[in-house]
């Protein structure tokens, strides 16, 4: 028989069973799903674990033997937060938690001389304000050369050292001194203090020469701390249109994509390659007024078009200007071709790289099934005898005619002509193609490791900045839902995606 009123006279005594630890945690607020083990003395910590009652009374807990401090009103069954002694050892330890008189197995740790760990508050917004105490968000973002407050835990000792249990009534400067860097520019920290139980707080300015939603890392005593993200009036990011790889490189007549802070709060789908302003947003070139086509707030993306007329070497000077602000200059590289392939959104497959392809003369998509049934298309085209102009998608096989959409080639003339003219700026190709731009530079095409012949490498008519290839799929070629294809340029970089191919 089991002795049930024995446990509840224990239980109403006082007693309790012994307690277990599961984990310990740096406490600080971090985005969903990150956990952070690192630990120092001096921080908040979180003990995860079973029987810690739920209050402070009667709980001691410690890190190495040293006593540290439970936080009244933050002890539960399960979980309890504590401050770490300043003065507990640092390396390899353990944490025991006693809770009236019944002590757990020791839990096995490792303290670190400091674990330098910027918070999040409740939007997700890293703890980062302007000396006024506004946050600083994505809706709310600082202009280069701002004094802003960061606060932070985990870094260490103070000088005068700070003993646990003793009031803060001033801030007290640190032992060592931190760094940090903003978008890998060092920023300069004019004050670093500990401000109460575990708090620290460092004043800093914003480099003037970064902008864009860019990567705080602050670093101390060896350690850096996790990576949060600081809104600063900008450009973050310029990008191929096609792939979004090749960051801060172009070339003349791409379709890139930029990506800012504080585009607005209404979207534009413009109409006509020569439209360079949407919703008071425009982008220069070297001065030079670019083409836009998409303004897409929600995600602080600009698509656009970069000017014909700028150089294919050297390095050339862009220039977000938005209603409330001009950015600073984003430096951009040029190259004759940056070789980029539009891909196709999978949605069973998000992280799929699909090349967006059409069979000649069809609007059918060149796709596995799979992608075709997540898109809801009609399949088995070719089998069917679907109407050229329907909606279908399936593999490619060897021997079909494909059309293939890039950006990035490079120059295009009139017959290819290596001293004809290019396309001005804002003027599309002819769209009954009388007059076919194509590229100087024949492209390089490998499917599945097969060289494929291009028959036909120019602007697609009709527009500007979009190229397109067509070729027949080469014999050989592996089937596959993922065969590799890759487009390159001699001198230039490699666009890739991958091809469905499968024998019929």
């Amino acid at each position: 028989m089991k002795n049930i009123w024995l446990l509840t006279l224990l239980s109403a005594a006082g007693l309790s069973a012994q307690p277990t630890v599961t984990a310990v945690l740096n406490t600080v607020e971090v985005p969903a799903g990150i956990q952070d083990t690192r630990l120092s003395p001096g921080i908040v910590a979180t003990i995860f674990g079973t029987g810690f009652g739920s209050s402070a009374s009667g709980v001691t807990v410690t890190f190495g033997g040293t006593n540290a401090a439970p936080i009244a009103g933050q002890v539960t069954p399960g979980q309890m937060n504590v401050q770490i002694a300043f003065n507990a050892p640092l390396g390899s330890t353990s944490v025991v938690v006693t809770v009236n008189g019944a002590s757990s197995a020791p839990f096995n740790v490792t303290l670190l001389q400091a674990a330098p760990t910027i918070g999040y508050t409740a939007v997700n917004m890293p703890d980062i304000y302007t000396l006024a105490y506004t946050q600083v968000t994505a809706a709310t973002p600082v202009k280069p050369g701002t004094n802003l407050i960061m606060y932070a835990a985990g870094l260490g000792q103070t000088n005068p050292p700070t003993t646990l249990g003793t009031a803060v009534t001033a801030p007290v400067q640190l032992a060592s001194t931190p760094t940090m860097t903003i978008g890998g520019v060092a920023a300069n920290i004019f004050s670093a203090t500990y401000t109460s139980a575990s708090g620290y707080q460092i004043n800093f300015t914003v480099p003037a020469t970064v902008q864009g939603a860019q990567p705080v890392v602050l670093s101390i005593d060896g350690q850096d701390s996790n990576a949060v993200t600081l809104p600063i009036l900008g450009i973050t990011a310029l990008v191929s249109g096609a792939s979004f790889l090749n960051t801060g490189t172009a070339a003349p007549e791409e379709i890139v994509t930029i990506y800012a802070t504080a585009l607005g709060s209404k979207d534009q789908i413009t109409t006509g390659s020569d439209t360079t302003t949407a919703q008071g947003v425009s982008v220069t070139f070297n001065g030079v007024a670019a083409p836009l086509f998409a303004l897409v707030t929600e995600s602080d993306q600009l698509n656009l078009i970069v000017p014909s007329e700028m150089p294919t070497t050297g390095t050339v000077q862009v220039q977000l200007t938005t209603p409330t602000y001009t950015s600073q200059n984003f430096a951009l590289l040029m190259n004759p071709a940056v070789p980029g392939i539009f891909l196709v959104y999978d949605p069973s497959n998000p992280t799929a790289q699909i090349a967006a392809a059409q069979f000649a003369n069809t609007t059918w998509l060149v796709v596995p099934d799979s992608t075709a049934a997540a898109l809801k298309l009609a399949q088995n085209c070719t089998v069917s005898n679907a109407n050229p102009i329907s909606s279908c998608g399936q593999p490619a096989a060897p021997g079909d005619y494909l059309v293939l959409y890039v950006t990035g080639l490079g120059a295009a003339t009139p017959n290819g002509q290596a001293n004809g003219a290019t396309l001005a700026t804002g003027v599309t190709a002819p769209s009954d193609g009388s007059v076919l731009y194509e590229t100087v530079a024949t492209p390089t095409i490998m499917l599945g490791g097969v060289a494929a012949t291009p028959l036909f490498s120019g602007i697609v008519p009709g527009f500007e900045g979009l190229y397109q290839i067509n070729f027949q799929v080469p014999p050989g070629v592996a089937n596959g839902d993922a065969v590799p294809l890759t487009v390159s340029i001699p001198g230039a970089t490699t666009g890739s995606a991958t091809m469905a191919i499968q024998s019929r």
